[in-house]
């Protein structure tokens, strides 16, 4: 190579670095920007109260009022007032509130400083661990900087303070966990999925079918730890209070499962008065999907990227097939975006990456915002994320099945 080659080349890595920058930076002001204006539209958005005022009642000897609606009611409204006749129900197992409790340490107006920082702070060790788990360039890493900050997901888990960054850093620890044959690390993270286990059951079977046994018994053993703590916090009351609250029929408003991008949420668009029949099939569904898993991990147990197969043709399947998953939680997806285009397990053409990328073109800011407040929130039939979600989970969990390669090695 000669010296004006090299100067060229030089020249040219430098001005794509530095408009992966301005892209990162767009991304991250626009994101901060945009959490910043919602700031004042607290009281009338944020699920903060959902975790703080049973947190509240915990310390204050009345743990058993948080899973009743009349109890949540009182403890929010006088917590924040703002909140005017607005009720966030709890859905978060005892476990899992017991896992967010020490927020109630804390006033009403720093545990909304803390709560914020606190998931901006998952947001960013989450990119962090993404990029030493898949070992992305600088390039890369603004890249996924941007996509992440313009995302519908990360803004509205800010923006209403939902779970979705802790678990998104839960999930990626752990894969980096595995990675790294760290399987105590992997175990201790997986016990954070007890916030939306839901989500994270079919992925966990799939471990177990791939005989990942050592980290499911160390998570199993620390959501026993916290269920002794729950039983403390809340008592044998509260526990069939949080029972009867998840299973109650007027509890459903709550949960709006219509706007989810879902098996049960699309067939609730088309079928409203077929509720009671589409929840039963659905839930079927869901325990299908937790053995098409375990059953995918026993076939791929051999493989030395059984993990990372799990994270590409697993995780979609189970959110599509999830009893519950709203578009900020659709984070969880970001590993298995990123494998499509790192070809780190299995190589995919220029046109699946093509096609990715124009099915993602619906969950960027604004276009998100549209679909969401002019189409489905005005009783529009089709969701389009849902269509995006559910081919894309079965091809990926066809691709999974079929193999991969070799160049990652994870531990047995």
């Amino acid at each position: 190579m000669t010296t004006d080659e090299a100067k060229k080349l030089e020249r040219t890595a430098r001005i794509e670095n530095t408009i992966a920058t301005l892209f990162a930076l767009l991304g991250v002001g626009t994101l901060c920007g945009l959490t910043y204006l919602s700031l004042p539209a607290f009281g009338g958005i944020s699920d903060l109260p959902e975790y703080y005022a049973p947190a509240k009642l915990i310390f204050e000897g009345k743990g058993a009022l948080g899973y009743t609606l009349d109890g949540l009611a009182e403890a929010q409204h006088r917590f924040f007032p703002s909140m005017g006749g607005r009720i966030v129900a709890l859905f978060v197992p005892p476990q899992g509130l017991a896992l967010v409790s020490p927020i109630a340490l804390l006033s009403p107006d720093a545990a909304r400083v803390v709560w914020k920082a606190l998931l901006v702070s998952c947001l960013a060790a989450s990119i962090f661990l993404l990029k030493k788990t898949f070992n992305l360039g600088y390039k890369q890493t603004c890249y996924l900087i941007a996509a992440i900050s313009l995302s519908d997901a990360a803004y509205n888990s800010l923006r209403i303070d939902q779970l979705a960054p802790i678990l998104l850093l839960s999930y990626v620890a752990a894969i980096h966990s595995f990675k790294c044959n760290n399987k105590i690390g992997a175990g201790l993270w997986l016990a954070l999925v007890i916030l939306k286990p839901q989500q994270f059951l079919p992925f966990m079977a799939y471990l177990a079918g791939a005989k990942k046994f050592k980290p499911l018994l160390i998570s199993a053993s620390v959501i026993a730890a916290l269920s002794i703590v729950a039983l403390l916090q809340i008592g044998q009351r509260g526990w069939a209070n949080y029972f009867a609250l998840v299973s109650s029929p007027s509890s459903i408003p709550f949960m709006q499962p219509e706007l989810t991008p879902t098996v049960r949420g699309q067939l609730l668009r088309l079928f409203p008065s077929a509720s009671a029949s589409i929840f039963s099939l659905t839930s079927a569904l869901y325990l299908v999907s937790i053995a098409i898993s375990a059953f995918a991990g026993w076939k791929l147990r051999e493989k030395e990227n059984s993990v990372l197969l799990g994270v590409l043709g697993i995780m979609p399947l189970g959110l599509v097939l999830s009893m519950h998953c709203h578009t900020y939680d659709l984070l969880l997806l970001i590993p298995t975006i990123l494998l499509i285009f790192n070809d780190a397990v299995i190589p995919f053409n220029q046109v699946w990456k093509l096609v990715v990328m124009l099915g993602t073109i619906v969950f960027v800011l604004p276009l998100s915002v549209e679909i969401q407040h002019d189409y489905l929130l005005k009783g529009g039939q089709f969701n389009p994320w849902f269509f995006l979600l559910l081919p894309l989970s079965i091809a990926l969990l066809i691709q999974s099945l079929r193999g991969s390669k070799t160049t990652l090695k994870e531990p047995q």
